[in-house]
C-alpha cells in the first residue's frame, strides 16, 4: 500500500489537537528538575561520544529531551535522575541511527539486537567489555536501572526493549520498499517501535515504587499500559508527520490512515484525533474498573496501592506531557533533516 504526498503543502496541515480534544483535560504537570536533566543528558551524550557534530549537539539541546523526561515524570525522585536521562539520551541516538545508517538495511540487525540484549543481563551484573558506543553506554545505564528494581520488573523491562529493537528491522523492510502499512498491523508494531512501553516500565523506576505482578497482568491495567502507548505514539505521529516526510519516513500512522481510507493527509489527521479520543475515553474506563478491583483485593498492602496511584497518574502525565513537551521541540517544530546519529560504528563496531 502506497500514499502520494508530491502534491502535499505541509505547511497548510493543521497537526494540533481541536481545543476540546480530551488530551486537553489531562492533568499538565512538570518536574522541578527539568534543567538538571537537559544538563544531564548532555553530559551521557558527551561522555560515551555518541554525538559527531556540533550541529548534532544543538539538535540534542533543541530537542528539550529532559524537558519530556520532567513532563512524563514529574514524580520523578532526585536519585533517578540520571539513570531516566542515561535512558532517555540512548533510545532518541538510537531511534536516529535507524532513521540514518541502519535504517535502510535489515543486515547485521540481528547482531544489533544480539548486542543490545546483552548489555542487559537479568542480574544487572556485567562480564564483559562492549566496543560499540550505544552498547556501552546502554550498559552503564542498565547498572544504574536494576539494581534497585525486582528481577520481576527487569525481565518486563528487558522484553520490552526487545520489542522495541525488533520492529526496527519491519520498519526498515517497509522503508525500504517504500510501502506504507495497513492500519492494524502499523498499530501493533508502533506501539513496540516507539519505544514507548519500556518508559512506561520507568514509571515505577522513577518513583521508587512497583506495581504488584497480579495487577500489572490484570485486564484493566493492561488495556491502560496500551491504551496510554497507543495515544503517545500516535500523537507524536501526527506532530512529527512534516519531519517525517521531509526525511521520506512511511511508517507514520497518518499516511497509514490516508493510503487505508484513501483520504488526504488532513482527514487522516482529523481521523487520528478522533482514535485518540477514543483510547483515552477506554483508559478511563478502564481506570474505574482498576479502581474498583484494588478496593476489593485484599492482601494489597498500602505502598502496593500508593504503587498503583502513581503508575496510574504517571499514564495520563506521559499522554498530556507528551504533547506539551512535542509542541516545544525542536524535533518536530523544525521539519529539517539533521539526526542524532550518522556512524555506523556507533552501533555496530565495525
Amino acid at each position: 500500500m502506497s500514499v502520494s504526498t508530491s502534491a502535499i503543502d505541509v505547511g497548510e496541515l493543521d497537526c494540533l489537537p481541536p481545543p476540546e480534544h480530551p488530551l486537553f483535560a489531562l492533568p499538565a504537570r512538570i518536574s522541578p528538575h527539568r534543567a538538571r536533566l537537559e544538563r544531564l543528558i548532555l553530559d551521557w551524550a558527551d561522555a560515551f561520544e555518541l554525538l559527531e557534530t556540533p550541529r548534532q549537539r544543538e539538535r540534542l539541546a533543541g530537542t528539550r529531551l529532559g524537558e519530556l523526561v520532567a513532563r512524563a515524570f514529574p514524580f520523578v525522585r532526585a536519585d533517578r535522575l540520571e539513570p531516566l536521562a542515561g535512558w532517555f539520551t540512548w533510545a532518541f541516538v538510537i531511534d536516529d541511527w535507524y532513521d540514518g545508517p541502519g535504517g535502510a538495511a535489515t543486515h547485521g540487525h540481528e547482531r544489533a539486537l544480539a548486542q543490545v540484549l546483552a548489555a542487559l543481563p537479568v542480574d544487572g551484573c556485567h562480564t564483559g567489555e562492549y566496543d560499540a558506543g550505544l552498547v556501552r553506554q546502554l550498559a552503564a545505564v542498565w547498572r544504574l536501572l536494576a539494581a534497585p528494581q525486582s528481577v520481576s520488573w527487569r525481565l518486563r523491562f528487558i522484553d520490552d526493549m526487545a520489542g522495541f529493537m525488533e520492529s526496527f528491522a519491519y520498519e526498515a523492510i517497509n522503508r525500504r520498499s517504500r510501502h506504507v502499512p495497513k492500519v492494524l498491523p502499523y498499530a501493533q508494531l508502533r506501539r513496540q517501535s516507539g519505544g514507548i512501553t519500556p518508559c512506561l516500565r520507568l514509571l515505577e523506576y522513577a518513583a521508587g515504587l512497583e506495581v504488584p505482578g497480579v495487577i500489572q497482568r490484570s485486564d484493566p491495567f493492561r488495556r491502560m499500559f496500551d491504551h496510554t502507548a497507543d495515544v503517545v505514539v500516535w500523537v507524536n505521529d501526527v506532530l512529527s508527520l512534516r519531519k517525517e516526510l521531509a526525511i521520506g519516513e512511511v511508517s507514520n500512522g497518518v499516511l497509514a490512515v490516508a493510503a487505508e481510507r484513501r483520504c488526504d493527509l488532513q482527514t487522516a489527521i482529523d481521523a487520528v484525533y478522533r482514535r485518540v479520543a477514543e483510547d483515552i475515553a477506554a483508559f478511563h474506563c478502564a481506570e474505574r474498573e482498576l479502581t474498583d478491583m484494588c478496593a476489593d483485593w485484599r492482601g494489597l498492602a498500602d505502598a502496593d496501592r500508593r504503587a498503583v496511584r502513581v503508575c496510574v497518574e504517571g499514564m495520563k502525565s506521559w499522554m498530556r506531557g507528551n504533547l506539551d513537551w512535542s509542541l516545544r521541540s525542536e524535533r518536530y517544530v523544525q521539519a529539517d533533516t539533521v539526526r542524532l546519529c550518522t556512524s555506523p560504528r556507533l552501533l555496530s563496531a565495525e
